[in-house]
């Protein structure tokens, strides 16, 4: 039997839902009804209400139930809300479809509210879920460890009252350039049945306590750090990720470039980087062009580390070079 999917109006300001009179004129005739009673209250769960959803199925035979639930009669109200029927122009229209199935009207029983209100079911976004979603996103996400991470303070924005379903959602950092400490934001976008229906915007304070490098002596400035003069201490580092030597290789073999005093931290500024080359030193000094590499000895002529640019004396020519420190062995001409 071909059904076509009946339009409804809903006047938004009065909440109201007016059937639209038209049946299909190749709808078939079936079989012989004898009541039909509209439902006074009636509860949905999906985007579109059928004229079957607000009929008593009791009183219906069942072809006469497949033939309504295929009748689309509009648009279910937003979730947590409701619309009105206007019962009057609901009886017309079963008129019509009764009598395009070869039925009088007049020879069938009909109960009709004069008040038929819709609603759509409704689930709450709790805090709680949130909070889950969150806590499980920073810890997929963040560098830091775990254990060190304690997330606090988690709020939300957005409209939290949804349609019933299978609810999912896709998390997304607020920043590409999110670090993931201190106040953290992040959009949890929320599906039911696949489709989208919120974007929440989530904020968090993400609090990272880590191990810190600490001074185990007191310091002088210029002295090269070893292993024995390093303690570590867990500090919370939230306001200052950068601020401290949170690794080995950050503190040890470096110089400390001021006086430090026993059990304190080592701030990155006050260490400069490893010494690799001494004042003196014997270096491979390297020429390179297109389609052109040269080597010759050297001598440093400053202490330096990776990456540091320095001069050094061309041992056979006694010009001096400016270079920049490769490796303990070698440097390349600056061109």
């Amino acid at each position: 039997m071909k059904t076509r999917a009946l339009t409804a109006l809903f006047f938004l300001g009065l909440l109201s839902l007016t059937v639209i009179v038209g049946v299909d004129p190749a709808l078939s005739v079936c079989g012989q009804i004898n009541e039909i009673r509209i439902l006074g209250n009636v509860t949905v769960n999906q985007k579109e209400v059928s004229l079957l959803e607000i009929c008593d199925p009791v009183t219906l035979p069942v072809e006469w139930k497949s033939i309504m639930g295929g009748l689309n009669i509009g648009e279910a109200p937003a979730a947590g809300s409701e619309k009105f029927i206007d019962p009057g122009r609901l009886r017309t229209y079963l008129d019509s479809l009764l009598d395009s199935n070869g039925i009088k009207p007049s020879d069938v029983k009909f109960e009709i509210p004069e008040k038929i209100v819709v609603r759509r079911q409704s689930t709450q976004v709790t805090q709680e879920w949130i909070e889950d979603i969150f806590r499980k996103f920073i810890f997929e996400n963040s560098p830091w460890n775990r254990q060190d991470i304690n997330i606090q303070r988690v709020r939300f924005s957005g409209v939290t009252l949804i349609p019933a379903g299978k609810m999912t959602c896709d998390v997304r950092a607020y920043s590409s350039k999110e670090r993931f400490i201190g106040n953290v934001t992040v959009i949890v976008d929320v599906y039911v049945d696949d489709e989208k229906v919120s974007t929440l915007s989530v904020v968090g304070r993400v609090e990272v306590c880590a191990n810190v490098y600490h001074a185990s002596r007191p310091l002088k400035q210029n002295e090269m750090l070893t292993a024995a003069d390093l303690e570590v201490h867990k500090m919370n580092i939230t306001e200052a990720a950068d601020r401290f030597a949170t690794s080995h290789e950050q503190a040890e073999n470096r110089r400390v470039l001021r006086n430090i005093g026993v059990h304190q931290p080592l701030e990155l500024k006050d260490l400069d980087k490893p010494l690799v080359l001494k004042r003196g030193d014997p270096v491979k000094i390297v020429y390179e062009e297109p389609g052109l590499s040269v080597t010759a000895k050297g001598q440093a002529n400053a202490d330096a580390g990776v990456g540091d640019t320095l001069v050094v004396i061309n041992v056979s020519s006694n010009k001096t070079v400016y270079c920049k420190v490769v490796d303990s062995r070698t440097v390349e001409a600056v061109h």
